[in-house]
């Protein structure tokens, strides 16, 4: 386990390098700043929404990154939660472009209180008393192999997100005192993390078309996700394994079920094509 743990941070530390290079050379607001010049929304802003999800997500690996130095792990699945939510978001306006007002424009108006929202309804109202649009969740975001595991992975990010007294586990200690020492879940934190934003750099920055700083730079990011998905491959055998029941073991029998047929679904998903990376050898 702690050979896969140091490879996981080693990857993280390439997705962090690569990705800030990436953000500072190719995520660049094309739409926003020809709406500043005057001209005419264009499907640009549908770009700058990709460049914002990844920007933000990127931003949040950073903080994971330190939390997982002082084992801070559940915290990590929290923000993982996030990035998660990100990559849903991001591929399904990329798959869905007459979808736009709901990730750019409304969330705009929103924010700048030019627009109101009924808590009863989700309905977005403008200042005319218009019903505009609808706030969705990330449920409805949902596409291709996401939908295989996305209830139960969703639900298991939630477990840490919310205030919910069936992660007790992770706060008490062996005699059933509460601590903020104990270490949990350090190897399923990380393959969570890099799950989560292996795809959502898939969706933005490895596709065809993207403008790469050089040769050199693409060929990299494209190796990256390929190195990412044969180690997380690894590490879901690895999580599987530790969730097997044990003859005689009933307490957890049901929750190992649930994990191992989630952790399965994910590992399948990693082969489903999100951007222009050749899987065909993974």
């Amino acid at each position: 386990m702690e050979d896969l743990i140091k490879r996981m941070d080693k990857l993280l530390n390439r997705f962090i390098l690569e990705s800030k290079k990436f953000v500072n050379y190719g995520a660049f607001p094309y739409g926003l700043m020809d709406l500043l010049r005057g001209d005419k929304r264009s499907n640009k802003l549908g770009d700058d929404f990709e460049y914002f999800t990844f920007t933000k997500s990127t931003k949040t690996l950073v903080s994971i990154r330190k939390l997982l130095t002082i084992n801070n792990n559940e915290d990590v699945i929290i923000l993982s939660r996030s990035i998660f939510e990100n990559y849903l978001s991001c591929r399904y306006l990329v798959e869905n472009n007459e979808k736009f007002d709901d990730f750019v424009s409304n969330p705009m108006g929103l924010a700048l209180a030019h627009f109101n929202l009924d808590p009863q309804t989700g309905e977005i109202i403008n200042r005319e008393k218009k019903v505009i649009g609808v706030l969705e969740n990330p449920n409805n975001f949902k596409l291709g192999d996401d939908k295989k595991y996305y209830y139960d992975f969703y639900a298991f990010l939630c477990l840490f997100t919310h205030c919910n007294f069936g992660v007790l586990e992770c706060y008490v200690d062996k005699n059933s005192l509460f601590t903020v020492d104990k270490v949990n879940h350090a190897e399923l934190s990380r393959l969570i993390t890099l799950f989560t934003f292996t795809k959502l750099f898939e969706t933005v920055v490895t596709v065809e078309g993207e403008d790469f700083k050089d040769k050199r730079t693409e060929k990299r990011c494209y190796q990256l996700v390929k190195d990412s998905i044969k180690l997380q491959q690894q590490v879901f055998d690895s999580i599987m394994a530790n969730y097997q029941t044990d003859e005689g073991d009933e307490f957890y029998k049901f929750r190992n079920r649930r994990m191992r047929k989630m952790l399965k679904e994910m590992k399948k998903s990693l082969k489903e094509e999100l951007g222009s990376v050749n899987k065909t050898d993974l």
